[in-house]
């Protein structure tokens, strides 16, 4: 076969090149094709690559335990986490347009204490003291966002003096103890089940799939990218960027009393110590679910997304009988290889 190749002259020895030559453009061709392919489908979702590990995480842990990926045990996950969703979702368009707020487990400490109180020592009706308590996180986050926009003080000073303020008059109004009995109707914000899942579940659903769909479909939603990319451009382009932020800082506060409440609502309880550490877990997983810590990129589902992921990871390791000490050392280690992979992808 080789020889008679060898002996091959003129045209038909060309013809046999062209045709080899063709092949195998024809090949690398298509996988070019097929890989732009790819390449165009991470782009348009960016979500699926975490989405993919999230799912390989899954089924790694299932192969430990047959249970961890079963409908009740997702079920649990999910119940787990709506509590810092709800924070999550005012957290992540913060961190969207280059702000963060560490304050915002230490106002839904503030939330919970000031409801149980109007609740318990005001009898005030549960959709009062609610709308009051919101009310009261909507008005600290006020305050976040005017100091750090209209003083000019940044949001890490603003909010971490804030969270000590916060939690500090927390303490101060319960006296360092939970405030209870609560009257029986409190638990009506979190416990009817609906199809199966707690009502805060549905109430974290709905707030999530709103605040995701505005920011995607709304021109004031891609506002907030561009604010958080090139702040001055977005000035000079006539965007309000002053009012902007400080409205997502009062929508976090608010989120964040709100939170505090229904956990509230769940333990039937108003607890000092409520939100305790949730502003490092909101922002570690905004982190991980590709939110730029700078700004101007990353999505709500991704954060969401970080979120699962995460607490996955924390849920699998106690299963196996990690050392509980090393969770958040765990923790710490894989948002610091997120970022560094989302580093990597953006200078490509």
């Amino acid at each position: 076969m080789y020889n008679k190749t060898l002996f091959i002259k003129g045209s038909g020895r060309r013809a046999l090149e062209l045709a080899i030559a063709e092949g195998v453009g024809g090949i690398m061709a298509t996988m070019s094709v097929d890989t732009k392919k790819k390449v165009q489908i991470f782009q348009k979702v960016p979500e699926l690559g975490l989405l993919i590990v999230f799912v390989g995480t899954l089924i790694l842990f299932s192969t430990f335990n047959e249970y961890f990926a079963s409908v009740a045990s997702l079920k649990i996950l999910l119940v787990t986490v709506v509590y810092t969703g709800i924070v999550l979702i005012g957290q992540a368009l913060l961190m969207i347009v280059g702000e963060l707020d560490l304050s915002v487990g230490a106002i839904a400490s503030l939330g919970t204490i000031t409801t149980g109180l109007m609740l318990a020592d005001w009898n005030l009706p549960l959709p009062v003291a609610v709308l009051l308590g919101v009310g009261i996180g909507t008005f600290v986050g006020f305050l976040n966002g005017f100091i750090t926009v209209k003083i000019g003080i940044p949001a890490f000073i603003t909010t971490l003096a804030m969270l000590f303020l916060a939690r500090g008059i927390s303490y101060v109004l319960s006296g360092g103890d939970p405030v209870y009995p609560l009257p029986q109707n409190a638990g009506d914000l979190s416990r009817p089940m609906i199809l199966g899942f707690p009502s805060v579940v549905w109430i974290f659903l709905i707030l999530f799939m709103c605040a995701d769909q505005f920011v995607r479909r709304s021109v004031l939603g891609r506002k907030f990218y561009l604010i958080g990319g090139n702040q001055v451009a977005a000035r000079l382009s006539g965007i309000k960027v002053d009012k902007i932020k400080i409205g997502l800082f009062m929508l976090c506060g608010g989120l964040s009393a709100f939170a505090g409440i229904l956990l509230m609502s769940k333990l039937q309880r108003s607890d000092p110590v409520t939100g305790l550490g949730w502003e490092l877990s909101v922002i570690a997983a905004a982190a991980v679910g590709g939110i730029k810590l700078t700004g101007g990129g990353g999505s709500l589902t991704g954060a969401f997304i970080g979120l699962l992921f995460l607490q996955v990871i924390l849920q699998g390791l106690v299963m196996m009988g990690l050392n509980p000490f090393l969770l958040e050392a765990v923790v710490g280690a894989v948002m610091i290889i997120a970022v560094w992979i989302a580093t990597l992808k953006t200078k490509k």
